[in-house]
């Protein structure tokens, strides 16, 4: 076992998936927030002997590559080699359309592995350029999974690290699939503080292995770097003063259905700008909006969307939490849990099937459940989330309304901080937090 992540490869379990798809696809790009380990995964990938193209790097980081990629784009995709990896491509837009014409002229799987760190709506022109020849994989910090996995394993020889089947495993692939296993001999310890840490030390690789006031302090400049960099030169917004303050308050009210009337008047700004603000925290990988769900039969089902940071480990940062303060903090744990768990779903999600939507449910008589995992026309898995140890019927409350008024209903969980797995019902369930990333 080992001692910590250390400046060490940790094996993402999106790679099986990224290869599969180098495999047949022109174009791969692949997305997610700066700084959650996109270029060690290219890296990864340029330097190992298991692959059968050997890839090159070139990053757009590096002013020479982008000038030289701004001045003379077809000169510098000329001179590209047969695989090639670029790096953050959404700094030199000028080479979209020159890819295409690559592309459509030796057109061969894995030809260019690109990498960004903004959604497609932030570079729709290379949405636009490469429509039918590129696949969009997206990868986001680590998750608990992947971090529990490489501190447990005495496997450092393989490339992979992780097997191809090691998301089967996954509490979301399970509940889909009904093959959740209920054991009485099967006892947890429960995470207690234990989960405080946790979410404090996010899953942001560089951060994590800092103490509490330079995680702070990083994730501050991080902020910061987005404002300067990113927005101002990915959108026109100009008011980059604006991004640090809105994520703060953003990160104040996650886990919340977010008011932007309330957060307008405190940033004495019209609704329609942080509204627009809002928009590009959401493209740049730092909030989420996790819908409302409803359907037919629920006719009193509250629209408004969820708010969640990305990683709660940041919003914690900005908040300046540390373990000691979030657990003390008990309405503030409760928030954090939540946009943590959520996050470690949407992780396990993206894994076992890109497809699924996640939601939320509110209705006007106080039923509510914080996640709701649609896989289209073949039913929902609905979980509650709990920081207590103990769990009574009482929380099933909107688990069972969805149960009773959905047909595709397929499974209902509470997350509790306890030490049991155990039935409440046909397909309800209470597992341990932990069941995250512990097989149950």
């Amino acid at each position: 076992m080992r001692e910590t992540l250390g400046n060490e490869y940790v094996p993402r379990i999106l790679l099986s998936s990224l290869l599969r798809t180098l495999s047949w696809a022109p174009v791969v790009l692949l997305t997610g927030p700066r700084q959650s380990g996109k270029t060690t995964l290219c890296k990864a990938i340029q330097t190992s002997a298991d692959l059968p193209q050997k890839y090159e790097y070139f990053s757009f980081d590096d002013r020479g590559n982008r000038d030289f990629a701004k001045d003379d784009p077809v000169g510098f995709v000329d001179q590209l080699p047969p695989f090639a990896i670029l790096d953050e491509v959404q700094l030199v837009p000028e080479i979209y359309r020159q890819l295409k014409v690559e592309v459509d002229t030796h057109r061969v799987p894995g030809r260019f592995l690109l990498t960004g760190s903004a959604r497609l709506s932030l570079m729709s022109e290379l949405s636009d350029s490469l429509a039918g020849r590129m696949q969009l994989v997206e990868l986001f910090p680590f998750a608990q999974r992947e971090i529990h996995q490489y501190l447990t394993s005495s496997d450092e020889s393989s490339f992979l690290g992780t097997s191809e089947n090691s998301n089967v495993a996954s509490i979301v692939s399970q509940l889909f699939e009904n093959r959740i296993i209920i054991s009485e001999r099967v006892q947890r310890p429960r995470l207690a503080r234990e989960l405080a840490q946790r979410i404090v030390e996010g899953g942001y690789p560089e951060p994590r292995q800092l103490l509490t006031l330079d995680r702070q302090k990083w994730y501050q400049n991080y902020v910061r770097t987005i404002a300067s960099r990113d927005v101002y030169e990915l959108t026109t917004a100009r008011r980059i003063d604006i991004v640090p303050r809105l994520a703060e308050i953003a990160a104040a009210h996650t886990a919340q259905l977010f008011n932007i009337t309330d957060v307008a008047t405190t940033l004495d700004l019209s609704r329609n700008t942080v509204n627009d603000y809002v928009s590009i925290l959401q493209n740049l990988f730092i909030l989420q909006y996790l819908p409302a769900w409803s359907n037919n039969r629920l006719k009193r089902a509250v629209k408004a969307a969820k708010l969640h940071f990305l990683d709660a480990g940041f919003a914690c940062a900005l908040l300046n939490l540390d373990e000691a303060s979030l657990w003390k903090d008990r309405k503030r744990f409760g928030q954090m849990t939540e946009t943590f768990v959520v996050q470690e779903l949407s992780k396990l999600t993206s894994w076992y099937d890109p497809n699924l939507s996640i939601c939320h449910y509110r209705d006007r008589d106080r039923h509510e459940v914080d996640v709701v995992i649609e896989k289209s026309g073949s039913g929902i898995v609905a979980i509650e989330i709990k920081t207590g140890a103990t769990v009574n019927d009482a929380d099933f409350r909107g688990l069972e309304k969805l149960r009773k008024h959905s047909r595709n209903f397929v499974a209902g969980v509470v997350l509790y901080d306890g030490e049991w797995a155990r039935t409440f019902g046909e397909n309800l369930y209470a597992l341990p937090i932990s069941a995250l990333w512990l097989d149950t």
